[in-house]
């Protein structure tokens, strides 16, 4: 694994946990596009079962191959999720960045979703490292699957809760450059942010929403580049 992204996991770890959904706080929480349909809180043991089945990792730090159990059994309605571990999402698995309604049959829903936590990327398990490192351990999320296919997608990027930059890094059918401007107008409403170094520097991802001048959160992630 590449030793120097993992360093930088390390001396931030915190700073990348705090960024997972329930750790939010509710200023941010409140403009979500849709919350988790789906939370299951993983242990350690199961945690450690997850990064065991990345085989870099494993290497890594000389773990053993464990099988990946839940001790749950959720019932889950049937529909197309985004799965989500953590602060981390299978969007670089092939054929895993959606996990599709068909799938999850009451009688294979266990089975799937442990055939998802046994199937996590490089990236994934660098990121999940930062738990291991804290000593928390994340949860699962099913978000519902949304088609942004023909929405435009923004970042943000945010200093101690000031706009910094903003940016189309997906640019669909319903782009205008004068959302760069009502996005800053947006973001300056969103108040009581919360004054912790943790959250100090971020990436906040959003779709516009119908009603002019609206928009969703769809993701946050720290901006690691921004720390020293």
């Amino acid at each position: 694994m590449d030793t120097s992204a993992l360093i930088r996991i390390e001396q931030h770890a915190a700073a990348v946990v705090a960024t997972e959904y329930r750790h939010l706080p509710s200023s941010i929480v409140s403009y979500y596009l849709t919350p988790p349909a789906v939370a299951i809180a993983l242990n350690k043991q199961q945690l450690t079962a997850v990064l065991s089945r990345n085989l870099r990792y494993r290497r890594q730090y000389g773990l053993s191959p464990r099988n990946v159990s839940l001790s749950t059994q959720p019932s889950i309605q049937q529909q197309d999720y985004l799965p989500k571990l953590g602060v981390v999402s299978w969007k670089d698995c092939i054929g895993m960045d959606m996990l599709p309604k068909a799938l999850l049959l009451p009688n294979a829903q266990n089975t799937t979703l442990t055939c998802w936590l046994n199937n996590v990327s490089d990236r994934m398990a660098m990121v999940l490292h930062a738990y291991r490192v804290t000593e928390e351990t994340p949860t699962f999320y099913l978000f519902p699957y949304l088609d942004f296919s023909k929405r435009s997608e923004y970042r943000l990027a945010v200093s101690y809760g000031e706009l910094t930059h903003v940016r189309c890094y997906r640019r669909r059918n319903d782009f205008q450059t004068k959302h760069t401007d009502a996005i800053a107008a947006w973001w300056r409403n969103i108040k009581d942010w919360p004054p912790t170094d943790v959250l100090a520097h971020l990436f906040v991802d959003v779709v516009a929403e119908s009603d002019p001048g609206q928009f969703c959160i769809i993701d946050v992630n720290p901006n690691l580049s921004a720390y020293h």
